[in-house]
């Protein structure tokens, strides 16, 4: 199973306080053995591996009344977070209960590894750190720096904001 969703270059948005704006451009999802190996692409020049980050959230039940409620009418059950400058990316379940009191929307369950190259960064994800998901899922992945005192500030939302989550099927 594959999902495969493209940005145009050039639509990330900018902020005085970062240099060069994180743009995405592409983001794939294989899955294949129990694993979904996701690959972010970004415009060439804009990936910093010092500064940028990456949310991938994922809609596993494809239900956007489950999970927390995203853009798009997706329902984030799990996100994957990663910062450049680390070799792992956390990944997380949806608390939806713990979101309404204002407490932390999402709990750990994991971490994977990343693979950096010139301008896009890779991961795979065991199945079985998402509820042993069939691998049939939304995604959509947003890339943002963190700014002092440690406010994220997005820049760009594959697919861009409004337009349905990409589906793995």
């Amino acid at each position: 199973m594959r999902g495969d969703v493209s940005d145009p270059a050039g639509d990330a948005l900018s902020d005085p306080r970062v240099p060069v704006a994180p743009d995405l451009v592409r983001a794939t999802a294989d899955v294949v053995a129990g694993n979904i190996t996701f690959v972010i692409q970004f415009a060439p020049g804009t990936l910093d591996r010092q500064t940028t980050r990456v949310s991938v959230l994922l809609d596993a039940d494809q239900d956007g009344s489950t999970g927390i409620q995203q853009a798009g009418g997706m329902g984030a059950d799990y996100n994957i977070d990663l910062a450049a400058g680390t070799s792992q990316a956390a990944i997380t379940r949806a608390d939806p209960a713990s979101c309404a009191a204002h407490l932390s929307c999402f709990v750990p369950v994991g971490s994977t590894a990343l693979t950096f190259a010139a301008d896009s960064v890779q991961m795979i994800v065991p199945l079985s750190l998402l509820g042993n998901d069939d691998g049939r899922l939304s995604f959509q992945a947003s890339s943002y720096v963190l700014v002092a005192p440690l406010t994220p500030v997005v820049f760009d939302v594959i697919p861009d904001r409004g337009l349905q989550p990409a589906r793995v099927q």
